[in-house]
């Protein structure tokens, strides 16, 4: 629809049958490619969980439990936890259901024992691998028109994302909080401390403090992931530690839970950044890039090109560099690569940007960042680079 509507505009005045051609157009293109809430939470049903015997209920706090723990036990599920989110203004309630019953059938029953109640799986989130860069270049900060000069940082920043390794040299002046929600802490601070590492660049940006959110671990599988309750824990605990704004560089599928706790903490003023993901140009959409409320990030070269794996479509907001991004570490640093990376540099423009941080509303912070941004790809807001690139021309002077 977007490009629909761009390409209205550079028409100026069609005529009238050409202006209905395009609409209709437009239509049967959005009947075509938009899923429905339904549709969504069908298809993240295949997708893969931290643990395929859990089902999570979000219930409103001032909602009695009751009813749900009756239904449940009726039932044969088991209750593991309950977890306060006094923050969003929810309670997150989990069980282990039985063997023979599917997750749509959980869910349908925990729903209707309280209908003010969300009910869903625990999906597993996948970090946006940095793979290593090619050749050597230092284009980011000339590319994004940052000024000589660090900029101050107008706030404190959330990092949702593995734990970080304080000792990385672009740390050293940091203050760090970490907090762990995954209780596995055996798995790799590499990919957390290098987005770390990025947000707060000495050469860009001073006085940060990082609430970190150590959300990664290892799932009933094998594999590495964050559950989607590991991910609205983390969302509860920065926003009751006043956090404003939040880099996550992980990927998954629509979740009807991380949206409720998503739209929770964007209406009380929480500004969301997140990497669109890196599994190819032809994938469905990756959450929680792809929330209507969360400012979706791709990646972009020192020519100005698309990376070749970023994630394509009309939830992308901006791009940012992204690709062969040279990021120092203990034993000397590496060339990176990945939408991972190219998140937290969106995030570091609202950070320094003290007009961006007093304004309440997240949708408008993402307007304004689209005022100051280069336009790239074809004219307008496209599913490739969103609204272009965000400048810093003049920022912090």
């Amino acid at each position: 629809m977007q490009a629909f509507a761009n390409l209205i505009r550079r028409q100026g005045n069609p005529a009238p049958w050409a202006l209905c051609c395009l609409l209709a157009a437009a239509w049967v293109l959005a009947a075509c490619t938009t899923d429905t809430p339904g549709q969504l939470t069908q298809k993240a049903a295949q997708a893969p969980t931290v643990d395929e015997r859990e089902v999570i209920a979000l219930l409103p706090e001032d909602q009695p439990l009751e009813s749900l723990m009756k239904t449940a036990q009726a039932r044969g599920y088991l209750w593991t936890n309950t977890t306060p989110l006094p923050s969003l203004g929810l309670r997150m309630i989990t069980f282990e259901k039985p063997g023979d019953v599917t997750g749509a059938q959980a869910i349908a029953a925990l729903e209707a024992a309280v209908p003010a109640s969300t009910a869903g799986i625990n999906h597993a989130y996948h970090l946006q691998s940095l793979e290593p860069g090619g050749p050597a270049r230092s284009y980011a900060q000339a590319l994004l028109d940052w000024p000589n000069r660090r900029c101050q940082a107008h706030g404190p920043v959330g990092l949702i994302d593995t734990q970080i390794d304080t000792r990385a040299p672009n740390l050293a002046n940091t203050r760090v909080v970490s907090r762990h929600f995954a209780p596995d802490r055996s798995i790799s601070p590499r990919h957390g401390t290098e987005v770390a590492s990025q947000l707060a660049d000495p050469s860009m940006i001073a006085g940060l403090t990082i609430y970190n959110a150590s959300v990664v671990g290892q799932s009933r599988d094998g594999g590495i992931a964050a559950g989607a309750d590991d991910l609205i824990r983390a969302l509860d605990w920065l926003a009751g530690q006043d956090v404003r704004v939040v880099n996550l560089s992980l990927a998954g599928p629509f979740n009807k839970l991380l949206d409720l706790a998503v739209s929770e903490a964007t209406a009380r003023g929480m500004v969301l950044v997140a990497a669109v993901g890196n599994a190819g140009p032809n994938v469905a959409p990756q959450y929680p890039a792809a929330f209507p409320s969360v400012i979706a990030v791709t990646a972009i070269d020192a020519d100005r090109d698309i990376y070749r794996n970023a994630v394509r479509g009309p939830f992308v907001d901006f791009a940012a560099p992204g690709v062969d991004v040279f990021i120092p570490s203990v034993d000397g640093g590496r060339f990176v690569t990945g939408t991972s990376i190219a998140a937290p540099f969106v995030t570091a423009r609202i950070l320094a940007d003290k007009d961006l941080m007093r304004d309440p509303k997240p949708a408008n912070i993402r307007e304004r960042l689209a005022v100051s941004s280069e336009d790239l790809g074809r004219r307008g807001a496209d599913p490739v680079f969103g609204s272009g690139l965000p400048k810093a021309t003049g920022l912090c002077h």
